[in-house]
Protein backbone atom coordinates (compact mmCIF):
# COMPACT_ATOMS: atom_id res chain seq x y z
CA UNK A 1 0.00 0.00 0.00
CA UNK A 2 0.94 3.64 -0.37
CA UNK A 3 2.37 5.42 2.66
CA UNK A 4 0.70 8.85 3.02
CA UNK A 5 3.20 10.51 5.37
CA UNK A 6 5.07 13.80 4.92
CA UNK A 7 2.18 16.23 4.68
CA UNK A 8 0.36 16.04 1.40
CA UNK A 9 3.34 15.29 -0.86
CA UNK A 10 2.86 11.56 -1.28
CA UNK A 11 -0.91 11.89 -1.51
CA UNK A 12 -0.49 14.56 -4.22
CA UNK A 13 1.69 12.18 -6.21
CA UNK A 14 -0.55 9.13 -5.84
CA UNK A 15 -4.01 10.60 -6.43
CA UNK A 16 -5.64 9.47 -9.72
CA UNK A 17 -3.63 10.56 -12.75
CA UNK A 18 -4.83 12.85 -15.51
CA UNK A 19 -6.12 11.10 -18.62
CA UNK A 20 -4.22 13.34 -21.06
CA UNK A 21 -0.86 12.61 -22.69
CA UNK A 22 1.38 15.66 -23.23
CA UNK A 23 4.37 14.83 -25.46
CA UNK A 24 6.36 16.65 -28.11
CA UNK A 25 6.72 13.74 -30.57
CA UNK A 26 9.93 12.92 -32.43
CA UNK A 27 9.84 12.92 -36.24
CA UNK A 28 12.72 11.77 -38.46
CA UNK A 29 13.71 13.06 -41.89
CA UNK A 30 15.33 10.18 -43.78
CA UNK A 31 17.09 10.26 -47.18
CA UNK A 32 16.86 14.07 -47.31
CA UNK A 33 13.07 13.87 -47.56
CA UNK A 34 10.93 16.97 -47.10
CA UNK A 35 8.49 16.39 -44.25
CA UNK A 36 4.84 17.28 -44.72
CA UNK A 37 3.11 19.46 -42.11
CA UNK A 38 1.99 17.50 -39.06
CA UNK A 39 -1.63 17.52 -37.82
CA UNK A 40 -2.44 20.64 -35.82
CA UNK A 41 -2.91 18.75 -32.54
CA UNK A 42 0.57 17.17 -32.80
CA UNK A 43 3.61 18.92 -31.29
CA UNK A 44 6.90 17.58 -32.64
CA UNK A 45 10.69 17.93 -32.98
CA UNK A 46 12.29 17.03 -36.31
CA UNK A 47 15.68 15.32 -36.54
CA UNK A 48 17.63 14.64 -39.73
CA UNK A 49 19.05 11.16 -40.29
CA UNK A 50 22.38 11.49 -42.13
CA UNK A 51 22.77 9.87 -45.53
CA UNK A 52 25.74 7.49 -45.58
CA UNK A 53 26.51 5.81 -48.88
CA UNK A 54 27.00 2.08 -48.44
CA UNK A 55 25.83 2.01 -44.83
CA UNK A 56 22.81 2.85 -42.71
CA UNK A 57 22.25 4.91 -39.58
CA UNK A 58 20.22 3.96 -36.53
CA UNK A 59 17.56 6.45 -37.59
CA UNK A 60 16.93 4.43 -40.75
CA UNK A 61 15.63 1.60 -38.54
CA UNK A 62 14.34 3.30 -35.38
CA UNK A 63 10.57 3.85 -35.37
CA UNK A 64 8.56 6.92 -34.42
CA UNK A 65 4.79 7.29 -34.05
CA UNK A 66 4.86 9.06 -37.43
CA UNK A 67 5.94 5.69 -38.90
CA UNK A 68 3.21 3.81 -37.07
CA UNK A 69 -0.10 5.39 -36.13
CA UNK A 70 -0.43 8.96 -34.87
CA UNK A 71 -2.86 9.49 -31.99
CA UNK A 72 -6.05 11.27 -33.03
CA UNK A 73 -6.25 13.01 -29.63
CA UNK A 74 -4.37 13.22 -26.33
CA UNK A 75 -6.39 10.66 -24.37
CA UNK A 76 -4.57 7.84 -22.57
CA UNK A 77 -6.52 5.06 -24.28
CA UNK A 78 -5.83 6.48 -27.73
CA UNK A 79 -2.12 6.60 -26.91
CA UNK A 80 -2.14 3.02 -25.61
CA UNK A 81 -3.82 1.79 -28.80
CA UNK A 82 -1.10 3.48 -30.87
CA UNK A 83 1.59 1.71 -28.84
CA UNK A 84 -0.20 -1.63 -29.20
CA UNK A 85 -0.36 -1.19 -32.99
CA UNK A 86 3.35 -0.32 -33.07
CA UNK A 87 4.09 -3.63 -31.36
CA UNK A 88 2.49 -5.48 -34.28
CA UNK A 89 4.35 -3.75 -37.13
CA UNK A 90 7.48 -5.36 -38.59
CA UNK A 91 9.61 -7.01 -35.89
CA UNK A 92 7.53 -5.22 -33.24
CA UNK A 93 8.40 -2.49 -30.76
CA UNK A 94 9.91 -3.53 -27.41
CA UNK A 95 11.62 -0.34 -26.21
CA UNK A 96 10.30 3.22 -25.95
CA UNK A 97 12.68 6.17 -25.54
CA UNK A 98 11.33 9.37 -23.97
CA UNK A 99 12.90 12.64 -22.90
CA UNK A 100 12.08 14.48 -19.69
CA UNK A 101 13.56 17.74 -18.46
CA UNK A 102 12.32 20.54 -16.24
CA UNK A 103 14.28 22.78 -13.93
CA UNK A 104 12.11 22.64 -10.80
CA UNK A 105 13.44 19.39 -9.31
CA UNK A 106 17.06 20.47 -9.70
CA UNK A 107 16.34 23.95 -8.29
CA UNK A 108 14.78 22.43 -5.17
CA UNK A 109 18.01 20.49 -4.56
CA UNK A 110 20.31 23.44 -5.23
CA UNK A 111 21.51 22.22 -8.64
CA UNK A 112 21.90 24.08 -11.91
CA UNK A 113 18.63 24.50 -13.77
CA UNK A 114 19.62 23.44 -17.28
CA UNK A 115 18.06 24.66 -20.52
CA UNK A 116 15.76 21.85 -21.69
CA UNK A 117 18.15 20.67 -24.42
CA UNK A 118 19.33 17.25 -23.24
CA UNK A 119 16.86 15.07 -25.17
CA UNK A 120 17.57 16.94 -28.41
CA UNK A 121 21.30 16.61 -27.81
CA UNK A 122 20.89 12.85 -27.31
CA UNK A 123 18.36 12.19 -30.07
CA UNK A 124 20.40 13.72 -32.90
CA UNK A 125 23.43 11.60 -32.04
CA UNK A 126 21.29 8.49 -31.45
CA UNK A 127 19.63 8.57 -34.87
CA UNK A 128 23.01 9.40 -36.49
CA UNK A 129 24.76 6.35 -34.98
CA UNK A 130 26.22 4.03 -37.66
CA UNK A 131 24.67 0.56 -37.58
CA UNK A 132 27.24 -2.15 -36.97
CA UNK A 133 26.97 -5.93 -37.37
CA UNK A 134 24.02 -7.39 -35.45
CA UNK A 135 22.69 -3.96 -34.37
CA UNK A 136 19.86 -3.50 -36.83
CA UNK A 137 17.61 -5.85 -34.87
CA UNK A 138 17.48 -3.82 -31.64
CA UNK A 139 17.16 -0.48 -33.43
CA UNK A 140 14.14 -1.86 -35.36
CA UNK A 141 12.51 -2.71 -32.03
CA UNK A 142 12.97 0.80 -30.61
CA UNK A 143 10.39 3.58 -30.68
CA UNK A 144 11.84 7.09 -30.29
CA UNK A 145 8.72 8.63 -28.84
CA UNK A 146 9.54 12.22 -27.93
CA UNK A 147 9.84 14.59 -25.00
CA UNK A 148 7.40 15.13 -22.14
CA UNK A 149 6.12 18.71 -22.18
CA UNK A 150 6.16 20.76 -18.98
CA UNK A 151 5.92 24.25 -20.47
CA UNK A 152 2.39 24.81 -19.18
CA UNK A 153 3.42 23.87 -15.63
CA UNK A 154 6.49 26.13 -15.61
CA UNK A 155 4.54 28.95 -17.29
CA UNK A 156 1.90 28.77 -14.58
CA UNK A 157 4.67 28.85 -11.97
CA UNK A 158 6.20 31.93 -13.62
CA UNK A 159 2.81 33.66 -13.84
CA UNK A 160 2.07 32.98 -10.16
CA UNK A 161 5.50 34.27 -9.15
CA UNK A 162 4.99 37.43 -11.21
CA UNK A 163 1.56 37.98 -9.65
CA UNK A 164 3.14 37.72 -6.18
CA UNK A 165 5.90 40.15 -7.18
CA UNK A 166 8.61 37.47 -6.77
CA UNK A 167 11.86 38.00 -8.67
CA UNK A 168 12.98 34.50 -9.72
CA UNK A 169 16.48 35.38 -10.96
CA UNK A 170 19.08 33.84 -8.62
CA UNK A 171 16.48 33.09 -5.93
CA UNK A 172 17.37 30.16 -3.65
CA UNK A 173 15.25 27.75 -1.66
CA UNK A 174 14.32 29.18 1.74
CA UNK A 175 14.40 32.83 0.69
CA UNK A 176 10.67 33.03 -0.03
CA UNK A 177 8.32 30.45 1.50
CA UNK A 178 5.48 31.28 -0.90
CA UNK A 179 7.71 30.62 -3.90
CA UNK A 180 9.10 27.46 -2.28
CA UNK A 181 5.59 26.01 -1.98
CA UNK A 182 4.83 26.94 -5.61
CA UNK A 183 7.88 25.08 -6.89
CA UNK A 184 7.25 22.06 -4.68
CA UNK A 185 3.74 21.71 -6.10
CA UNK A 186 5.04 22.17 -9.66
CA UNK A 187 7.64 19.44 -9.11
CA UNK A 188 5.00 16.93 -8.00
CA UNK A 189 2.86 17.83 -11.03
CA UNK A 190 5.83 17.18 -13.34
CA UNK A 191 6.42 13.74 -11.80
CA UNK A 192 2.74 12.86 -12.11
CA UNK A 193 2.83 13.79 -15.80
CA UNK A 194 5.87 11.60 -16.43
CA UNK A 195 4.30 8.74 -14.45
CA UNK A 196 1.14 8.95 -16.56
CA UNK A 197 3.09 8.47 -19.80
CA UNK A 198 5.31 5.71 -18.40
CA UNK A 199 2.23 3.92 -17.03
CA UNK A 200 0.85 3.62 -20.57
CA UNK A 201 4.20 2.35 -21.89
CA UNK A 202 4.71 -0.25 -19.14
CA UNK A 203 1.08 -1.34 -19.36
CA UNK A 204 1.84 -2.52 -22.93
CA UNK A 205 4.86 -4.50 -21.64
CA UNK A 206 7.16 -2.04 -23.43
CA UNK A 207 10.44 -1.12 -21.76
CA UNK A 208 10.82 2.63 -21.06
CA UNK A 209 14.17 4.39 -21.48
CA UNK A 210 14.16 7.93 -20.08
CA UNK A 211 16.70 10.59 -21.07
CA UNK A 212 16.38 12.96 -18.15
CA UNK A 213 17.68 16.33 -17.08
CA UNK A 214 17.40 15.48 -13.37
CA UNK A 215 17.46 12.43 -11.10
CA UNK A 216 14.08 13.37 -9.61
CA UNK A 217 12.60 11.71 -12.70
CA UNK A 218 13.29 8.31 -11.16
CA UNK A 219 10.19 9.07 -9.09
CA UNK A 220 7.86 9.52 -12.07
CA UNK A 221 9.56 6.69 -13.97
CA UNK A 222 9.45 4.21 -11.08
CA UNK A 223 5.89 5.11 -10.09
CA UNK A 224 4.71 4.85 -13.72
CA UNK A 225 6.36 1.44 -14.13
CA UNK A 226 4.70 0.29 -10.88
CA UNK A 227 1.27 1.37 -12.11
CA UNK A 228 1.67 0.02 -15.65
CA UNK A 229 3.07 -3.36 -14.68
CA UNK A 230 0.40 -3.72 -11.97
CA UNK A 231 -2.27 -3.25 -14.65
CA UNK A 232 -0.54 -5.66 -17.07
CA UNK A 233 0.11 -8.37 -14.49
CA UNK A 234 -3.02 -7.93 -12.42
CA UNK A 235 -0.96 -7.96 -9.21
CA UNK A 236 1.00 -5.18 -7.42
CA UNK A 237 4.40 -4.74 -9.07
CA UNK A 238 7.06 -2.96 -7.02
CA UNK A 239 10.56 -2.13 -8.25
CA UNK A 240 14.21 -2.71 -7.42
CA UNK A 241 16.80 -0.16 -8.55
CA UNK A 242 20.51 -0.15 -9.22
CA UNK A 243 22.16 3.26 -9.47
CA UNK A 244 25.61 4.26 -10.72
CA UNK A 245 26.05 7.60 -9.00
CA UNK A 246 28.47 9.66 -6.94
CA UNK A 247 25.48 10.93 -4.93
CA UNK A 248 23.11 8.64 -3.01
CA UNK A 249 20.03 10.80 -3.79
CA UNK A 250 18.36 9.34 -0.72
CA UNK A 251 17.72 12.46 1.35
CA UNK A 252 14.83 12.83 3.76
CA UNK A 253 11.71 14.17 2.12
CA UNK A 254 11.87 17.23 4.41
CA UNK A 255 9.60 19.97 3.06
CA UNK A 256 11.09 20.33 -0.39
CA UNK A 257 8.79 18.13 -2.41
CA UNK A 258 10.22 15.85 -5.09
CA UNK A 259 13.72 16.90 -6.13
CA UNK A 260 16.89 15.49 -7.65
CA UNK A 261 18.27 14.47 -4.24
CA UNK A 262 15.37 12.39 -2.90
CA UNK A 263 13.78 10.48 -5.80
CA UNK A 264 14.83 7.06 -4.49
CA UNK A 265 13.87 7.77 -0.87
CA UNK A 266 10.53 9.13 -2.13
CA UNK A 267 9.86 5.83 -3.92
CA UNK A 268 10.77 3.98 -0.73
CA UNK A 269 8.43 6.18 1.35
CA UNK A 270 5.43 5.42 -0.85
CA UNK A 271 6.17 1.71 -0.58
CA UNK A 272 7.20 1.02 -4.19
CA UNK A 273 11.00 0.66 -3.94
CA UNK A 274 11.82 -2.72 -2.39
CA UNK A 275 15.59 -2.80 -2.91
CA UNK A 276 18.10 -0.07 -3.74
CA UNK A 277 21.83 -0.33 -4.45
CA UNK A 278 24.18 2.50 -5.42
CA UNK A 279 27.74 2.13 -6.69
CA UNK A 280 30.32 4.90 -7.01
CA UNK A 281 29.55 7.20 -4.09
CA UNK A 282 32.22 9.76 -3.23
CA UNK A 283 32.69 10.47 0.49
CA UNK A 284 33.03 14.20 -0.22
CA UNK A 285 29.60 14.48 -1.87
CA UNK A 286 27.30 12.64 0.58
CA UNK A 287 26.33 13.98 3.98
CA UNK A 288 26.20 11.87 7.11
CA UNK A 289 22.43 12.29 7.60
CA UNK A 290 21.70 10.90 4.13
CA UNK A 291 24.08 7.98 4.62
CA UNK A 292 22.34 7.14 7.89
CA UNK A 293 19.05 7.16 6.00
CA UNK A 294 20.50 4.72 3.44
CA UNK A 295 21.80 2.41 6.17
CA UNK A 296 18.57 2.52 8.20
CA UNK A 297 16.53 1.23 5.25
CA UNK A 298 18.98 -1.60 4.43
CA UNK A 299 20.15 -0.18 1.13
CA UNK A 300 23.42 -1.39 -0.37
CA UNK A 301 26.13 1.10 -1.29
CA UNK A 302 29.84 1.25 -2.04
CA UNK A 303 32.11 4.25 -2.06
CA UNK A 304 34.43 4.86 -4.98
CA UNK A 305 37.27 4.97 -2.43
CA UNK A 306 36.46 1.40 -1.40
CA UNK A 307 36.90 0.05 -4.94
CA UNK A 308 40.28 -0.79 -6.44
CA UNK A 309 40.61 0.44 -10.01
CA UNK A 310 44.30 -0.57 -10.22
CA UNK A 311 44.19 -4.07 -8.72
CA UNK A 312 45.09 -3.22 -5.11
CA UNK A 313 44.79 -6.46 -3.07
CA UNK A 314 43.08 -4.94 -0.01
CA UNK A 315 39.96 -3.66 -1.83
CA UNK A 316 37.41 -5.32 -4.15
CA UNK A 317 37.75 -4.71 -7.86
CA UNK A 318 35.15 -2.78 -9.84
CA UNK A 319 33.83 -6.02 -11.35
CA UNK A 320 33.55 -7.70 -7.94
CA UNK A 321 31.79 -4.59 -6.60
CA UNK A 322 29.30 -4.78 -9.46
CA UNK A 323 28.60 -8.44 -8.70
CA UNK A 324 28.08 -7.56 -5.02
CA UNK A 325 25.63 -4.86 -6.10
CA UNK A 326 23.69 -7.26 -8.33
CA UNK A 327 23.56 -9.85 -5.56
CA UNK A 328 22.19 -7.24 -3.14
CA UNK A 329 19.32 -6.59 -5.57
CA UNK A 330 18.32 -10.24 -5.87
CA UNK A 331 14.79 -10.97 -4.71
CA UNK A 332 12.52 -13.97 -4.50
CA UNK A 333 9.55 -11.72 -5.18
CA UNK A 334 8.44 -10.61 -8.62
CA UNK A 335 9.68 -7.00 -8.52
CA UNK A 336 10.46 -5.06 -11.68
CA UNK A 337 14.20 -4.29 -11.94
CA UNK A 338 15.48 -0.94 -13.16
CA UNK A 339 18.79 0.85 -13.73
CA UNK A 340 19.71 4.50 -13.24
CA UNK A 341 22.92 6.06 -14.53
CA UNK A 342 23.57 9.52 -13.14
CA UNK A 343 25.99 11.02 -15.65
CA UNK A 344 27.76 12.97 -12.92
CA UNK A 345 29.37 9.67 -11.89
CA UNK A 346 31.57 10.19 -14.98
CA UNK A 347 34.89 11.95 -14.47
CA UNK A 348 35.88 14.88 -16.69
CA UNK A 349 32.32 15.42 -17.95
CA UNK A 350 31.39 19.09 -17.57
CA UNK A 351 28.00 18.87 -19.30
CA UNK A 352 26.13 17.58 -16.24
CA UNK A 353 24.07 19.49 -13.70
CA UNK A 354 26.27 18.63 -10.71
CA UNK A 355 29.84 17.66 -11.71
CA UNK A 356 31.69 15.58 -9.11
CA UNK A 357 35.33 15.66 -8.13
CA UNK A 358 35.86 11.92 -8.71
CA UNK A 359 34.19 9.31 -10.89
CA UNK A 360 34.46 6.48 -13.38
CA UNK A 361 35.76 6.84 -16.91
CA UNK A 362 33.25 6.76 -19.76
CA UNK A 363 34.57 3.32 -20.76
CA UNK A 364 34.03 2.01 -17.22
CA UNK A 365 30.46 3.36 -17.09
CA UNK A 366 29.75 1.74 -20.47
CA UNK A 367 31.02 -1.62 -19.21
CA UNK A 368 29.07 -1.28 -15.95
CA UNK A 369 25.85 -0.77 -17.94
CA UNK A 370 26.72 -3.72 -20.17
CA UNK A 371 27.41 -6.15 -17.33
CA UNK A 372 24.55 -4.95 -15.11
CA UNK A 373 22.11 -5.35 -18.00
CA UNK A 374 23.38 -8.85 -18.80
CA UNK A 375 23.08 -10.05 -15.21
CA UNK A 376 20.14 -8.09 -13.78
CA UNK A 377 18.00 -7.79 -16.96
CA UNK A 378 16.45 -4.40 -16.04
CA UNK A 379 13.02 -3.54 -17.40
CA UNK A 380 13.69 0.20 -17.54
CA UNK A 381 16.58 2.67 -17.76
CA UNK A 382 17.10 6.26 -16.62
CA UNK A 383 20.01 8.39 -17.84
CA UNK A 384 20.01 11.50 -15.66
CA UNK A 385 21.63 14.91 -15.21
CA UNK A 386 22.87 15.60 -18.75
CA UNK A 387 23.07 19.37 -19.30
CA UNK A 388 24.31 20.63 -22.69
CA UNK A 389 25.99 24.02 -22.94
CA UNK A 390 23.45 26.39 -24.56
CA UNK A 391 26.24 28.58 -25.95
CA UNK A 392 27.52 25.75 -28.20
CA UNK A 393 25.56 24.11 -31.07
CA UNK A 394 24.11 20.79 -29.89
CA UNK A 395 26.01 18.83 -32.55
CA UNK A 396 29.43 20.31 -31.80
CA UNK A 397 32.18 20.13 -29.18
CA UNK A 398 31.32 19.04 -25.65
CA UNK A 399 27.61 18.83 -26.53
CA UNK A 400 28.36 16.34 -29.31
CA UNK A 401 30.41 14.32 -26.83
CA UNK A 402 27.53 14.30 -24.33
CA UNK A 403 25.03 13.26 -27.00
CA UNK A 404 27.24 10.45 -28.32
CA UNK A 405 27.97 9.27 -24.77
CA UNK A 406 24.27 8.97 -23.93
CA UNK A 407 23.48 7.39 -27.31
CA UNK A 408 26.21 4.81 -26.71
CA UNK A 409 24.84 3.91 -23.26
CA UNK A 410 21.31 3.48 -24.63
CA UNK A 411 22.62 1.31 -27.50
CA UNK A 412 24.56 -0.78 -24.97
CA UNK A 413 21.38 -1.25 -22.90
CA UNK A 414 19.37 -2.23 -26.00
CA UNK A 415 21.99 -4.68 -27.26
CA UNK A 416 22.18 -6.50 -23.94
CA UNK A 417 18.40 -6.49 -23.35
CA UNK A 418 17.40 -7.78 -26.77
CA UNK A 419 17.71 -11.44 -25.72
CA UNK A 420 15.52 -10.88 -22.63
CA UNK A 421 12.01 -12.29 -23.23
CA UNK A 422 8.86 -10.19 -22.95
CA UNK A 423 7.38 -10.01 -19.44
Amino acid sequence: GINAEYGGMTSQLTRPLNSLITICLTRLSRHNETLAPAPSHISHHDFKVPVRHGQTSAGDHIKTLFDCDLPSDKENETFVKCLEKAQLQGPGIRFVVIGSENYVGKWLNGGRRGHGLNYQCFAQQFVSSPVGPGQRNFFEQTLLLGEVQYDDITKQLNDMAQAEGIEQTNIKYGENKVYDRMVEEASIRCQRRLANIVRCIARCSLRPICISGGNEDILGLGYGVHLGRTIARGTPSNVTLGNFDCHGDYKNLEERGAHSGNGFSFLNTIGILKKYAVLGLTPYENREAMMEQLISTNCWYRYLDDISLIGAPNRPSLHDSLLDMIKALESENDEVPGLCVDLDVTEDLSTVSCPATLGFTRAQVHELVQEFTRYNKPFFLLLAEGMPDPMIPLTEGINRTLGKYQAGLVSCFLRNCISVPHI
